[in-house]
C-alpha cells in the first residue's frame, strides 16, 4: 500500500475513530442533553424537525462556521457535508468554487445543485454570501427530497437561510475582523541554471549541424569549459519572484441586531481586500445585507430583505480554458533560469528569443496584461405570511435577483496578440446582466389528532430569465498607451490605413420561463411511522410544445424504532429512525428555444461599411431538435439515524442508486452546416454510500472536546450513450483542452471523466537496437514496437527515447494502443473536526480527505516534452535524462560506453512530437489536508462590561497548513478544465497558498 496512503488512514485512525471510543467509555451524566437529532431543518418550503424527517439531508449549522476565517461560504463547508464535494479549480483570489452532490449525474451540462437563498432561486450563491451571516444550509441529497423543486433539484438543492434579528432582543453590535498573509506553499522544481545549459549542449550538438553548434556557442559559450560558469552563476526562480510574494488580506464583518415586541431586523456589512500571491492579482469585495420582519397582527406578517454585492478581480492568472497558448504559467516555469545568453537584457522584452521559443520573461508578460472583472449583485425579496386559521397559513415569496458582470482586459506591446497585431496593443471589454424574477405562494395545514399529526403544502411558483450581453474588441492603441487610458478611450485606437475594427458584438440571452404546480403530504402515525410524498409538474419553454411539461412524484417512509416498546426503555439509546425513499427530479438546464432555428448576428458574419463591419445574420451551428425533452433522475435512498448516551454520539447512514436517464447532451451531427444538437440521449449511474457521526468526547465543566466526521463514496457509471454514438460503439472520445489532443474517453461501463492515453513503458535501451560501427547508426531491431509517429514526431528512434506499451501486441505503437487510465473520481472522501475548549481557550482542528482520485497532471507532460522548441527549462527529473555527451562534452557513440554512461539515469530524453496522455501523467491524487487550525482566547464574561463590550474573543488560525500527499503538482485538488467530461486536469493551475490569519471577534 502506497505510504500517503497508509498516513491518511492512520490520522484518520488518530483522529475519528479513536475519539468514539473514548465516548462510549466516557460516563459522566450531563445536565444539558446534547443532541443534534432536535434540530429544526428547512426542507423543501418549510421547516422540520429533524427527528422526523424521512428524506436524506445533511446540514450545517452557522455556529460551526462562526469561527472560520474565510470569505467564502463554499470553502466554510468543505469536508463538512456527507456526499457534497467542495472543489476549488485552482488558488487565485476570488477563483470559482465547485460544489457537486453524489457524484453528480450529467456528461455535458453543469452538476451544479440549486441554490435558494431565503426562499430565492440563485445560480450564485457561494459567491455573495459571507461565512457570518448564515443561519443554516441544509443540502436536500435524494430525489425524494429535492422533487419538490422539480426541474432544478436533479444535481440536489442548496438551502441557505441567512440570520435574522430576535423580537424582543436588545440591539447588539458584532464586529468580526482578521488579517493575514498568505504565502505559496510548493513551487515546480526545475533545472538549475548549469543542467539547464547542458541539456542544450546536447539539443544543439547533438546531430553535428554547424549552423545549430555556432548558435550555441554565440548565445552559451564557445568552449564545453566555458560552461562550468553556470554552475555558480545566480539562478533566477521565475516562480517564486511571480507567485512569492507575501500577500495579505484585511476582512470585515459587522453585524447589527435586534427587535421589538413586533419587529426584528438584522444588518449586515461585509468587506475583504484580498491579495493575490501572484502579482498584480486580487480580489475585493463588499456587501451589504438588511433583513426586516414584522407583525402587523397576530395572524399576519411580512418581511424584507435587500442584498446588494459588488467584488473585483484583477489580475489575469495563470491558466485559460484554451490550449498551451493561453498557459501563462509555463512563462516562469520554462523561461531560461538566469541572466545573460542574449543581446537584450533578461529584463527587457526579447522579441527574437520569444519567436524561438514561444516564451516571454514572466515579470514583463505579467505587467502587460490586465484583466479587471467587476461583479453586481443585487438580491430583493419580500414575503407575507397569513395564518387564515390557526392550522392553516398562507405564505407568498416574491425575488429579485440581477447580476452585472464588467471585465475590462488588455493585451500589451509584448504579448502574442498584440504582435499578431503589429505589435499595438488591444482590448475586450465585455458586458453582461441577468435577471430572475420568483412568486412563491403555498398554503401550509398542519393538524394533530389523537396519535394523528399531518401536514399538508400545496403551491404554486413561477421563475422568469432574462439577459444581454456585449462585447467590444478593439486593436491598434498607441504603443505607450497605459490599461486605463485604453479602457477609458477606446476611440484612441486608429486603425492603419486600409483595415478597419470590428464591429461590437451583442447578444440576448434566450428568456427562461416557468411555471410549476407542487403538493406534499406528511403523515406521522403514533410518533412512530412517518410517510411522506410529494408531486411536482414543472412547465418550461425551453421545450417545444407538447414535451414542455415535466411530472416528479417522491415518496418516502420513516420508522422510528426507539418508540417501540422494545427499545423504549433502552436508557443509553436517545433515537434510532430507518429511512426509504424514492423519487423522480429534472433537468432542463439548456438554452431556450433550441427547438427551433435562429439566426446569429455578429461581426463574423458582417460585411463592411464605412471604417466598421456592420454585423450579419447566419444560422447557428447547433442544430434544432423539436423532440428534446426533460431529462429525468431517479432516486433511491435508505437510510438510519442514530443517537446514543444521552445526545453524546449521535450519526447518520445512507445508501443510494441514482439513475438518470434521457441526458440532455451536446452531441456531435454529421449534417452540412451544423456541429451539434442538443439530444436526450444516454443513461448514468451513481451509487455510493455515506456516514456521518459526531458528538461530545469529553464533557467536564473546564474542559470539553467534540468531534464531527463524515465519510462517503461514490460509484459514477455511463450505462449508455444513446445517439451520441453509432450503432455498436459504445465510447466516443473527448478533448479536454489542454495539451494531450483527445485524452478522455466517454464510454460505456466507466465513469464519466476518465482519462484516456498510452500506458509509459520507460524509455529504449542500447539492448533494443542494432549498430552499425561504420555509420554510427541506431536502428530499432525487428519486433520492437516503435513510438516515431505518436510520441517522437515521426523521427528516427534513438536509445534513450520515450517508449510507449504495445498493448494490442500488433508489434507497433499507433492509437489502438490507448487505454483507459483511471478517473478523477475517489474512492472515499470526506472530513473530520475537532473541537476543543479548556476554561476560556477554544481550539479546532479541520481536516478534509481524498483516497484513490487519479489527477491528470498536464503540466508534468508538458514540462518534459521538448515539442519545438529549444532554449526552454524543464522540469527537474530532465536532469535524470539519458545522455549523449561524457563529462567532456565529447559525444559517445559506441554502444557499451553509451550504456555505461547512461547505467544510472532513468529518465528518457524529452520527445519532440507532439503533446501526448500517457500514463507518466497520471498520479494518485490522494490527500489528506489539515483546513484549518484555529485557537481562541475569549476574556471571561463581564471583563469589559463597565465599557459596553459583552464579549471579546481573540483567535489565530493557519488555513491549508499542510497536505498529505504523494503529488508531485502544485496541489492535487486543481481542476481547470470545469467540464463533467474532462475533471482532474492540473494544467496551469493558479498555484494554492497558506493562509496565516490573527482576528478578534467583540459583541456590544
Amino acid at each position: 500500500m502506497d505510504k500517503k496512503v497508509q498516513s491518511i488512514k492512520w490520522l484518520y485512525l488518530t483522529f475519528f475513530l479513536l475519539p468514539v471510543l473514548a465516548m462510549a467509555q466516557e460516563t459522566e451524566t450531563k445536565k444539558d442533553k446534547e443532541t443534534n437529532i432536535d434540530e429544526v431543518v428547512l426542507v423543501g418550503y418549510n421547516k422540520v424537525s429533524k427527528k422526523d424527517v424521512t428524506n436524506a439531508v445533511s446540514s450545517v449549522k452557522g455556529e460551526a462556521l462562526k469561527d472560520m476565517p474565510v470569505n467564502s461560504a463554499a470553502e466554510a463547508i468543505q469536508g463538512r457535508l456527507a456526499g457534497v464535494q467542495v472543489q476549488s479549480s485552482e488558488g487565485k483570489p476570488g477563483g470559482d468554487i465547485d460544489i457537486t452532490i453524489r457524484g453528480g449525474t450529467s456528461i455535458t451540462g453543469s452538476n451544479a445543485p440549486l441554490y435558494i437563498v431565503d426562499g430565492i432561486q440563485m445560480d450564485n450563491a457561494m459567491s455573495i454570501l459571507s461565512p457570518k451571516e448564515i443561519e443554516s444550509i441544509e443540502v436536500l441529497k435524494d430525489a425524494s427530497s429535492t422533487s419538490i423543486y422539480g426541474s432544478r433539484g436533479a444535481n440536489g438543492v442548496v438551502l441557505i437561510t441567512t440570520k435574522s434579528g430576535r423580537k424582543k432582543a436588545v440591539t447588539t453590535i458584532n464586529y468580526n475582523g482578521f488579517t493575514g498573509v498568505r504565502k505559496i506553499m510548493n513551487t515546480l522544481p526545475v533545472l538549475d541554471p548549469y543542467e539547464f545549459v547542458m541539456y542544450q549542449y546536447e539539443l544543439y550538438k547533438k546531430n553535428g549541424i554547424q549552423t545549430d553548434i555556432d548558435a550555441f556557442d554565440q548565445r552559451y559559450g564557445s568552449t564545453f569549459q566555458e560552461l562550468d560558469k553556470y554552475k555558480t552563476i545566480q539562478k533566477r526562480d521565475w516562480q517564486d519572484e511571480l507567485f512569492g510574494k507575501e500577500a495579505f488580506n484585511f476582512t470585515h464583518n459587522l453585524s447589527v441586531n435586534g427587535g421589538s415586541d413586533k419587529s426584528a431586523f438584522a444588518f449586515t456589512l461585509n468587506h475583504v481586500d484580498e491579495d493575490g500571491i501572484m502579482l498584480g492579482s486580487g480580489f475585493k469585495r463588499s456587501m451589504a445585507n438588511f433583513k426586516y420582519d414584522y407583525d402587523i397582527s397576530k395572524k399576519l406578517k411580512f418581511g424584507v430583505n435587500a442584498r446588494y454585492g459588488r467584488s473585483l478581480t484583477t489580475g489575469v492568472g495563470t491558466s485559460s480554458t484554451g490550449s498551451q497558448s493561453n498557459n501563462r504559467l509555463r512563462n516562469s516555469v520554462r523561461y531560461q533560469p538566469f541572466e545573460g545568453g542574449s543581446n537584450v537584457p533578461i529584463d527587457e522584452f526579447d522579441p527574437s528569443y520569444a519567436t524561438n521559443t514561444n516564451l516571454v520573461n514572466p515579470l514583463i508578460l505579467n505587467d502587460n496584461e490586465v484583466r479587471d472583472n467587476r461583479i453586481n449583485d443585487l438580491l430583493l425579496n419580500a414575503y407575507i405570511n397569513y395564518n387564515i386559521t390557526k392550522d392553516l397559513t398562507f405564505r407568498s415569496v416574491v425575488g429579485y435577483v440581477q447580476r452585472d458582470i464588467s471585465t475590462n482586459q488588455f493585451w500589451g506591446t509584448v504579448t502574442a496578440q498584440a504582435r499578431a497585431n503589429a505589435d499595438m496593443p488591444i482590448v475586450q471589454l465585455d458586458r453582461s446582466q441577468t435577471r430572475r424574477i420568483t412568486n412563491t405562494n403555498t398554503l401550509n395545514y398542519t393538524k394533530k389528532f389523537g396519535q394523528h399529526k399531518l401536514d399538508i403544502l400545496l403551491g404554486q411558483e413561477i421563475v422568469q430569465t432574462d439577459g444581454e450581453s456585449s462585447n467590444t474588441y478593439v486593436k491598434w492603441f498607441p504603443k505607450s498607451i497605459l490599461p486605463e487610458e485604453a479602457f477609458a478611450n477606446i476611440g484612441a485606437a486608429t486603425p492603419p490605413a486600409g483595415l478597419i475594427q470590428d464591429a461590437p458584438r451583442t447578444a440576448v440571452l434566450a428568456p427562461d420561463r416557468l411555471a410549476s404546480f407542487f403538493g406534499r403530504v406528511n403523515y406521522i402515525f403514533a410518533n412512530k411511522y412517518i410517510v411522506t410524498a410529494s408531486v411536482r409538474a414543472d412547465g418550461s419553454n425551453v421545450f417545444m410544445k407538447g414535451n414542455q411539461w415535466g411530472y416528479f412524484p417522491a415518496a418516502s417512509l420513516a420508522w422510528k424504532l426507539k418508540e417501540e416498546k422494545f427499545l423504549k426503555d433502552v436508557n443509553w439509546l436517545d433515537e434510532l429512525k430507518l429511512r426509504v425513499g424514492y423519487g423522480l427530479s429534472g433537468n432542463n438546464r439548456i438554452t431556450s428555444y433550441l427547438w427551433a432555428n435562429f439566426y446569429n448576428i455578429n461581426a463574423n458574419n458582417g460585411y463592411v461599411f464605412g471604417t466598421s463591419v456592420t454585423p450579419g445574420a447566419a444560422v447557428s451551428t447547433t442544430q434544432a431538435n423539436p423532440d428534446v425533452k426533460w431529462e429525468a433522475t431517479v432516486s433511491k435512498n435508505a437510510g438510519i439515524d442514530f443517537e446514543f448516551f444521552n445526545g453524546r454520539l449521535y450519526g447518520s447512514a445512507d445508501a443510494y442508486i441514482t439513475d438518470t436517464k434521457d441526458l440532455l447532451v451536446l452531441a456531435k451531427v454529421p449534417f452540412p452546416g451544423y456541429s451539434n444538437q442538443f439530444q436526450n440521449s444516454g443513461k448514468t449511474r451513481n451509487k455510493g454510500l455515506e456516514f456521518t457521526v459526531g458528538g461530545v468526547v469529553v464533557n467536564k465543566e473546564n474542559f470539553t472536546w467534540k468531534m464531527d466526521a463524515n465519510i462517503s463514496t461514490n460509484k459514477n457509471t455511463i450505462l449508455s450513450l444513446g445517439s451520441s454514438v453509432r450503432q455498436g460503439v459504445d465510447s466516443y472520445l473527448v478533448q479536454s483542452g489542454g495539451i494531450g489532443g483527445f485524452d478522455f474517453i466517454a464510454k460505456v461501463g466507466s465513469p464519466v471523466g476518465t482519462y484516456y492515453g498510452y500506458v509509459t513503458e520507460g524509455r529504449y535501451e542500447i539492448g533494443d537496437f542494432n549498430y552499425n560501427p561504420t555509420t554510427q547508426v541506431y536502428t530499432l531491431k525487428a519486433g520492437v514496437p516503435s513510438s516515431s509517429a505518436i510520441a517522437l514526431g515521426a523521427k528516427a528512434v534513438q536509445p534513450g527515447d520515450l517508449k510507449l506499451k504495445d498493448l494490442n501486441g500488433d508489434g507497433q505503437i499507433t492509437d489502438a494502443d490507448r487505454t483507459e487510465l483511471g478517473s478523477a473520481q475517489p474512492k472515499f472522501y470526506g472530513g473530520f473536526n475537532q473541537t476543543f475548549r479548556y476554561r476560556n481557550f477554544d481550539m479546532s482542528l479541520f481536516f478534509n480527505f481524498s483516497v484513490g482520485n487519479k489527477v491528470y497532471n498536464a503540466n508534468k507532460i508538458e514540462n518534459t516534452t521538448q515539442y519545438l522548441y529549444r532554449d526552454n527549462n524543464m522540469a527537474a527529473e530532465v536532469a535524470d535524462r539519458w545522455r549523449w555527451f561524457d563529462s567532456n562534452g565529447v559525444k559517445v557513440n559506441d554502444p557499451t560506453a553509451l550504456a555505461a554512461l547512461n547505467a544510472n539515469t532513468t529518465m528518457w530524453t524529452p520527445p519532440t512530437g507532439q503533446y501526448i496522455l500517457h500514463s507518466y501523467g497520471i498520479e494518485d491524487g490522494s490527500f489528506l489536508r489539515l483546513n484549518n487550525v484555529t485557537i481562541g482566547y475569549t476574556l471571561p464574561k463581564g471583563s469589559l462590561e463597565m465599557i459596553g463590550v459583552k464579549n471579546f474573543r481573540l483567535y489565530a488560525t493557519v488555513n491549508n497548513l499542510f497536505v498529505i500527499t504523494g503529488y508531485s503538482g502544485y496541489d492535487p485538488e486543481a481542476s481547470t478544465r470545469r467540464n463533467p467530461l474532462t475533471p482532474g486536469v492540473d494544467y496551469a493551475a493558479y498555484p494554492r497558498s497558506r493562509f496565516f490569519v490573527t482576528g478578534v471577534d467583540i459583541t456590544f
